[in-house]
């Protein structure tokens, strides 16, 4: 192998570094086949006390709101450090974006500088979410993503570009296997998850083994969301079952999910000062769907960036995710994701309410996981996006349910007429909540079905929770009216 050209970056990164986007260039000869970038940044940890301390503030926002709000103050010593024990140590996150010539986004590197791990952009063959073809000659754009430094650290880089492509690493992408055969024909109630990872970002498991579990879990179809790419969804090839298109823009100050985009958005134009305007019309002028994920989760320097904490304009927000992962391990956010979800329908937002596994690895899936569930004509990518734009969805861990008033059903707008017939039904016997413009009306325990008379005397929404015991199970989206 002969090797064109060679090119070495090293940074010292500090706190302060924080959530920047360092701009770098290197130019490629004609004749290029392969690019490989190596990089790596030490030291990668905090020790654990040092970890402990930088942990506290973000698990004491994170427990400090919901419906069962605890302080932190409050907690005994030996509860708050097993408390604090599944996010320790706490870690640097560096990565890195590449685009060619032609403005083409190549690939991200994920955890690949903190592993140590070559990268791959080759013409025929490319590491997991890069992207393969021509390498062309002229100017590559080479950004570095400090999305948290909590320690001062080196960073090392090097990228070799090669006249062949053969070089053997580690995490390359090879062809696609398909799952089903043949296409999915449904119609009605169908189940899905809208928040889902491959090994193509941070997620453990190749897509092949993402679309097994979906079908284990009996759902009709998943949106694969890969951290700022959309390569793993471009690598699938004449699978029968849906696996939808889409996006996480994974950004330095929120998460938020793309639903139907099958290009690479640039996820920095969501910042402070503009907020997340230019990205979502970037989304819907792809024809996609804008959503909020995650909202209240643990956020820096635990789970980086994955808290929001921008100013949203909700009115460039089509789906807020109010149910993520394990409801009871998740409450304390998810609760706080439902208050906001209220308060945003009480204002005139039609904002739809989705849940999701929000799956990296098979220990995200549990029986207290949630599925969501839409109500389309023929179950494709245009009536998915349709539906859950109208509001016709709702969420449960396992009981299907049905709501109606009089003629209406979920999604629905009905006129302001006084004493309406609403009507209820659950696969298992639950504590119904009725929750009209925010606050319970009706409460009806232990009940499997039913029809119950209620005065709508102001315009808003109505919809219901299903509860057993402490513990959500399914939930509505609204009925709303005018």
């Amino acid at each position: 192998m002969s090797e064109l050209q060679e090119y070495t970056f090293n940074f010292e990164l500090l706190p302060e570094d924080s959530k920047k986007h360092i701009p770098l260039s290197f130019e490629v000869e004609e004749g290029a086949k392969e690019i490989i970038i190596e990089g790596s940044f030490e030291p990668k940890l905090l020790d654990e006390e040092e970890s402990k301390k930088s942990a506290i503030e973000a698990l004491k926002m994170y427990i400090n709101q919901g419906d069962f709000p605890l302080d932190i103050d409050t907690l005994p010593v030996n509860a708050l450090n097993e408390a604090l024990k599944p996010f320790i140590p706490i870690r640097n996150l560096i990565n890195f974006r590449l685009f060619d010539p032609l403005g083409n986004f190549r690939g991200t590197g994920d955890d690949r500088f903190y592993k140590g791990l070559p990268i791959k952009i080759g013409e025929h063959i490319s590491s997991l979410g890069c992207v393969s073809g021509k390498i062309y000659p002229g100017k590559w754009r080479f950004i570095i993503e400090t999305h948290m430094v909590v320690k001062k650290c080196i960073l090392n880089v090097k990228i070799k570009i090669d006249n062949e492509d053969t070089q053997e690493i580690p995490e390359l992408s090879y062809g696609y296997k398909p799952i089903v055969t043949g296409n999915t024909d449904k119609k009605g109630w169908v189940a899905g998850d809208f928040h889902a990872h491959s090994n193509h970002s941070d997620g453990s498991l190749p897509i092949e083994g993402v679309v097994k579990n979906a079908i284990e879990r009996g759902l009709d179809f998943i949106f694969l969301t890969d951290h700022n790419k959309i390569s793993g969804w471009s690598s699938i090839k004449r699978e029968g079952f849906p696996v939808f298109p889409g996006v996480e823009l994974t950004t330095f100050w929120g998460h938020f999910t793309a639903f139907g985009v099958n290009k690479y958005i640039e996820w920095s134009v969501i910042d402070p000062s503009v907020g997340i305007s230019k990205a979502s019309e970037l989304v819907h002028s792809l024809g996609g769907l804008f959503c909020v994920a995650h909202p209240f989760t643990i956020g820096d320097p635990i789970c980086t960036g994955c808290r929001c904490t921008l100013d949203v304009d909700w009115s460039y927000v089509d789906a807020l995710e109010i149910w993520a992962g394990f409801f009871k391990e998740r409450r304390n956010e998810n609760t706080e994701s439902l208050k906001l979800w209220r308060r945003l329908l009480l204002e005139g937002y039609r904002i739809t309410g989705i849940g999701s596994t929000d799956i990296h690895t098979l220990q995200d899936v549990s029986p207290d996981s949630p599925k969501t569930y839409v109500f389309v004509e023929k179950l494709d990518l245009a009536n998915i996006l349709d539906s859950l734009k109208r509001g016709r969805v709702f969420i449960t861990r396992g009981p299907r349910i049905d709501f109606s008033i009089d003629d209406a059903t979920i999604g629905d707008t009905i006129k302001v007429n006084g004493r309406s017939k609403l009507s209820y039904s659950s696969q298992d016997s639950l504590d119904l909540k009725v929750f009209y413009n925010g606050e319970t009306i009706l409460e009806i325990p232990n009940t499997l079905s039913g029809e119950v008379y209620i005065s709508l005397g102001m315009p808003g929404y109505i919809y219901l929770e299903f509860w057993e015991r402490n513990s959500l199970v399914a939930i509505t989206n609204p009925i709303f009216i005018s």
